[in-house]
């Protein structure tokens, strides 16, 4: 597969020089780019930088995205907010409505965000972590607008939903140097994790898809063109689970974000809606509190022995548990100082989107 090892500033410049050329703002595009680098830093590459020419040129091409738009901000009461992304990049409307959450939860102990119009919201696991460093417990659900649907419901190989993210975050304040931040999909694997993997040439695993003869997609390509679905999260042994969790996520979006739902008209494109629910812990436990319960259940996590006969599972590295957000920050810790790996099909792809822009492009 090969590739090379950049540093997160240069990333990070091209990143916003492609989103420039999108005819986006200085300012904005600095945002942008930072989120998508800070998805590669933490090692969630389906999130980063290949978003530009797989997602957001289309998006941008077909008036999804407008690469001008910013998004506003109503605040309803004390503790509610609406946040209307205009179609903005979602890197701008996450921003804003974490913002206007974290400033109504340390005013009133708790807040509400509704989120409209997000257009592809990136990695929501960043507004979740956002809040926790912030010390501000967060809990996040998202839909998808009604378009791009790749998700079965248990039992059929239909595109009922798409993979409709839950994100919850953490503070642990100074018992750990990393939150504790979830950021999964309702369904097996995020979509974006399939497109990273038709972008590289890498065949999917068989547990995360299923066509109507029940066999699973190996090929990403052919998945993209339509074959199959996504197995909601817990597959063939637990899916109804995953299913519930998108259906809550499907109706969050679609009543608190006022976003179309599944089973309405909506847009062709990705139109994330959502939820975002913050509460101030400091208004139940005091610090110390709070860092004696994360130690203790940090300890209890370590303490437990972990014998070689029982796998962590195929999707996990390493030979024992972490707590979630943990793998990012190791993550994290070692690209900073190494660089991030950037495949050469990625390279190349950002190469072409450059040179479809009329820019040049120098990665290194």
């Amino acid at each position: 597969m090969g590739g090379n090892r950049i540093m997160a500033g240069r990333l990070r410049d091209v990143a916003t020089e492609l989103l420039l050329a999108f005819g986006t703002s200085e300012a904005a595009a600095t945002q942008i780019a930072t989120s998508l680098v800070d998805a590669e830093l933490r090692g969630h590459a389906s999130h980063g930088v290949v978003r530009l020419s797989t997602t957001y040129q289309p998006m941008v091409n077909a008036g999804a995205i407008d690469p001008e738009a910013t998004p506003t901000v109503e605040r309803r009461s004390a503790s509610l907010t609406s946040v209307d992304g205009n179609r903005a990049f979602g890197q701008l409307t996450g921003r804003e409505a974490i913002d206007a959450g974290l400033e109504s939860a340390r005013e009133s102990g708790v807040a509400v965000v509704g989120i409209q119009n997000g257009a592809h919201l990136g990695r929501i696991g960043e507004w979740a972590e956002r809040a926790a460093d912030d010390g501000v417990i967060a809990f996040a659900f998202v839909n998808t607008g009604g378009s791009m649907a790749t998700v079965a419901a248990p039992g059929s190989a239909d595109r009922v939903f798409a993979t409709n993210p839950i994100a919850v975050g953490i503070p642990t304040f100074d018992e750990l140097p990393f939150s504790i931040v979830l950021d999964v999909a309702t369904s097996q694997v995020a979509h974006g994790k399939v497109t990273k993997r038709a972008v590289d040439g890498r065949r999917l695993p068989e547990g995360w898809s299923v066509t109507e003869t029940g066999d699973p997609v190996r090929d990403p390509g052919t998945f993209e063109a339509g074959t199959g679905a996504l197995l909601p999260l817990g597959g063939q042994t637990a899916g109804h689970k995953g299913f519930g969790l998108a259906v809550c996520a499907e109706l969050f979006g679609g009543i608190v974000g006022r976003g179309t739902v599944y089973g309405q008209d909506g847009p062709e494109w990705v139109n994330n809606a959502g939820t975002l629910v913050l509460v101030d812990p400091l208004r139940f436990s005091s610090q110390e509190e709070i860092e004696h319960v994360v130690a203790s259940v940090h300890d209890r996590v370590k303490s437990a022995t972990y014998p070689s006969a029982v796998s962590t599972g195929s999707t996990t590295k390493g030979d024992r548990a972490l707590l979630p957000g943990e793998p990012e920050y190791r993550t994290l810790v070692r690209r900073e100082e190494e660089g991030i790996p950037i495949t050469d099909r990625t390279a190349i792809a950002l190469s072409e989107l450059a040179d479809s822009l009329g820019i040049e492009l120098e990665l290194a």
